[in-house]
């Protein structure tokens, strides 16, 4: 970026400070950035640094209790926060747009995506005639990788998928052709492959229209692929920030450096053989293949010839005839004290196997083995066995948790299902708490008064407090900053290590599960597509997909 252009948008000595009925937290401490014109400015930093808040703050959308108390944002010259809320409004969509995480709540389910950018560039251009703004809503279709958008116009979001809902997103955050689109974690929901995609639609539109972006997100990775700039922000400062290749290749802050030092690395070598001496061959499917475990161990857990269908449902889930396959003759092996990784893009079955394993789902045939005890797992509803064996971490800890019941209630409530009846003693959940970073304090917190981070850290805090013998992960550090997703990893190797605890790992995150898993399983369209040790499956697997899914890693965190 040329440093004599002039800034589109200057944000100069913000502080920003949060109301409750007894306190007031700064959250935003005398920050300054400046944006320029077609160039991708990252924001990253921790759970509670302000990289969200600042974002909203351009957009002019803090929530209730949020107040400016210095400083100012100037887009174009004119200081946007001293406008009132109808000529702030004015710019918001127009000027100034947006792109937010979860992509299902930006879209109304109700509506056919292509009515719903009409009715944005309507909303947002009063003149624009009913034909032109259909045109120019299919082309905004087009332009981000709708493919037939003629034909998709009239399809609704839940006929899409999660990479092409966020398209839809992006699409609508164009339609009134803004200067700066600010982007809150727009990939942090989806698969490697699929972000690797969107990032680079969004390298596209900035070349190719000169829209500028705010790019918010935790993940090193992405800010290594696109951004032109970053700032580096911590507890409400930027404690560094310059050339994206500056800053992460010689980073001057120990902060910035410490981030580096907790992401995940991809290696392509294998640091040891592929596969052990010792080992037999376990059928694992009906089409011939197999994976090795090592000779006369027996596995915890054994699921053969798992199959499950959807009936698919059109406009307002009427049911019609079609069947989906989400799941075709699947076979797994989890040997006691292991850690089994399942690894697919989105659609593929891997957390649908995970919730049949937790009693959450049925499946139409098949069988479910733990332990010597076959469960019936074509009948719906958890079975008594199976509570006090099998414990889940979801991926979506906001929905795992009682918005009306505090956290040190929910563990107890929940732990109590688990071992019949016994409730944790409160050195239990003192020492778990600890262990996975959480003040004390918090037991007496509701749910929406944690961070994302804390309220993933207290649903894994549940499940190993019900001593489960078996561990279904599903995508459990995906709401977690790089650096407590390093401690979170290391706490799950601890206690499969010290509790004997097996666990069926679910990520999107090839690096964590090469990090944590012996054995891995490659999902692709609810089939088992590759599967293997770690270290075969990194450094010696041909299969043409899981090649492309490692390479979907950015090469920064790859050696």
């Amino acid at each position: 970026m040329e440093n004599d252009q002039i800034p589109l948008l200057v944000v100069r000595n913000l502080t920003m400070k949060h109301e409750r009925a007894d306190t007031s937290t700064t959250i935003l401490r005398d920050v300054s950035i400046e944006l320029y014109s077609g160039e991708i400015l990252g924001l990253i930093g921790e759970s509670g640094a302000g990289k969200s808040t600042l974002g909203n703050a351009v957009l002019g959308l803090l929530a209730p209790g949020f107040s400016q108390s210095g400083g100012t944002i100037l887009f174009r010259g004119q200081a946007i926060d001293k406008l009132r809320e109808e000529d702030r409004a004015a710019i918001r969509g127009r000027r100034i747009s947006a792109i937010f995480q979860d992509h299902t709540a930006s879209l109304d389910p109700l509506m056919s995506v292509g009515s719903q950018i009409f009715e944005t560039i309507r909303a947002l251009d009063g003149d624009i005639g009913t034909r032109e703004a259909r045109a120019k809503a299919l082309e905004l279709m087009a332009r981000v990788g709708i493919h037939n958008p003629a034909e998709r116009y009239s399809h609704y979001p839940h006929q899409f998928s999660g990479g092409q809902r966020q398209r839809l997103v992006i699409a609508i955050a164009l339609a009134g052709k803004p200067d700066i689109i600010v982007a809150d974690e727009p990939t942090s929901a989806l698969d490697a492959t699929v972000q690797k995609q969107i990032l680079a639609l969004l390298r596209k539109l900035t070349d190719d229209t000169g829209v500028s972006i705010i790019l918010v997100t935790h993940d090193m990775g992405v800010i290594s692929e696109i951004a032109d700039r970053v700032a580096v922000m911590r507890h409400g400062k930027i404690v560094e920030q310059g050339l994206t290749s500056s800053v992460l290749d010689a980073p001057t802050e120990v902060y910035t450096r410490n981030l580096l030092a907790a992401v995940p690395r991809l290696r392509l070598v294998a640091d040891h053989d592929a596969q052990p001496s010792f080992t037999r061959e376990v059928d694992v499917g009906g089409d011939g293949t197999s994976v090795a475990r090592p000779a006369g161990s027996t596995p915890l857990l054994s699921i053969k010839g798992v199959t499950k269908t959807f009936a698919r449902r059109g406009i307002f889930w009427r049911r019609n005839d079609r069947q989906t396959f989400a799941l075709q003759d699947i076979s797994i092996e989890i040997a006691r004290g292991a850690i089994t990784g399942i690894v697919g893009e989105s659609g593929c079955g891997k957390s649908t196997i995970g919730r049949i394993v937790a009693g959450l789902e049925t499946a139409n045939r098949g069988l479910l083995e733990i332990e010597g005890t076959c469960f019936d797992i074509s009948r719906a509803g958890r079975k008594s066995g199976l509570l006090g064996r099998v414990q889940m971490i979801f991926q979506d800890p906001a929905m795992s948790l009682n918005p009306r019941m505090s956290i040190g209630s929910a563990l107890e409530e929940s732990v109590q299902s688990g071992l019949g009846g016994a409730k944790p003693s409160g050195d239990e959940i003192a020492e778990i708490m600890d262990r996975l970073g959480l003040p004390k304090n918090l037991l007496k917190n509701l749910p929406h008064q944690l961070s994302g981070g804390q309220k993933q850290r207290v649903c894994i805090a549940r499940a190993l407090l019900a001593r489960p013998s078996i561990i279904v992960a599903d995508e459990p550090t995906s709401a977690l900053d790089v650096s407590v997703q390093a401690e979170i990893v290391t706490l799950l190797k601890e206690t499969v290590r010290e509790r004997g605890v097996s666990m069926l790992f679910i990520s999107h995150d090839l690096a964590l599960v090469q990090d944590l898993c012996q054995q891995i399983y490659i999902f692709k369209d609810g089939i088992v597509e590759d599967h293997g040790t770690t270290d075969f499956i990194f450094a010696q697997s041909d299969n043409a997909y899981t090649r492309r899914l490692i390479k979907a890693r950015p090469l920064r965190f790859t050696h």
